[in-house]
């Protein structure tokens, strides 16, 4: 089933975004348009659109600006719903994608398929983003506002560092590691595939960072994290085991 009703604008420099939890997908629409690549659609890489009760979304939350999906449509675009999702972009015209999905698994699998049929695969720097000498960021990279990368850090595929998350000198994060806001990491980290580190985090330097490890808000981290662990507290300490990916972020 493939359901996007709604006529598609394509434009020399259009682009998909894949996901649309306002709090990741939303925002970067929001701001993406400044850096020259326009948006044409979202997607929602199942075979039907997604269903979300409004009403009992926004009794949740404070805030009264929120978007959610409608059917076929999330923030006034088209809302692709389909899981062969790579070849109706490519059959529609849009060659350009951005996946956005907020669990780093869902996130690695997307790009993962997205290339295999041929997308290209674009990064999203927010403007006020900074970037230091002979950085290198792989495909699908994304950094939110104020967001900073060190000297001779590289950032593999799908690596997302929110708000003001710091990645120093000579980090490697490996494919779609995740900072949410405001977490730190000082020199020569090692970020381990699909790890989760949340906001406010501090890892020294010369850490290592397990496979699908999670680090808890607030945490110090001053020794290495074993794959498939969740550690908290200061100094940061394993709480438990992990078969899953547990404390992804919430749309």
């Amino acid at each position: 089933m493939i359901a996007h009703p709604a006529p598609i604008d394509i434009q020399p420099r259009s682009i998909a975004i894949v996901g649309w939890e306002d709090g990741g997908a939303g925002m970067v629409h929001s701001w993406i348009g400044g850096t020259g690549w326009h948006v044409a659609c979202f997607v929602h890489p199942e075979a039907t659109p997604p269903v979300v009760d409004v009403a009992r979304e926004r009794k949740k939350r404070e805030a009264k600006q929120f978007d959610f999906p409608m059917t076929n449509t999330f923030k006034g675009l088209p809302l692709i719903s389909s899981q062969d999702w790579p070849h109706v972009l490519l059959d529609s015209g849009i060659n350009h994608a951005l996946v956005m999905l907020s669990d780093p698994a869902a996130r690695l699998r997307a790009i993962t398929e997205g290339k295999k049929a041929g997308l290209q695969l674009i990064q999203a720097i927010h403007p006020t983003a900074v970037v230091m000498e002979d950085a290198i960021l792989h495909d699908n990279v994304i950094l939110q506002a104020g967001a900073l990368v060190g000297y001779r850090a590289e950032l593999h595929d799908g690596v997302l560092l929110n708000t003001r998350a710091q990645v120093d000198h000579h980090n490697v994060l490996h494919p779609c590691a995740h900072l949410n806001p405001g977490a730190i990491l000082a020199g020569n980290v090692v970020v381990g595939e699909c790890a989760l580190i949340h906001s406010g985090a501090v890892v020294i330097h010369r850490i290592r960072i397990g496979t699908q490890a999670v680090v808890g808000a607030g945490a110090v981290v001053i020794r290495d994290v074993p794959p498939q662990t969740m550690v908290v507290g200061n100094p940061a300490k394993i709480i438990k085991k992990i078969t899953n990916h547990e404390g992804v972020p919430h749309p």
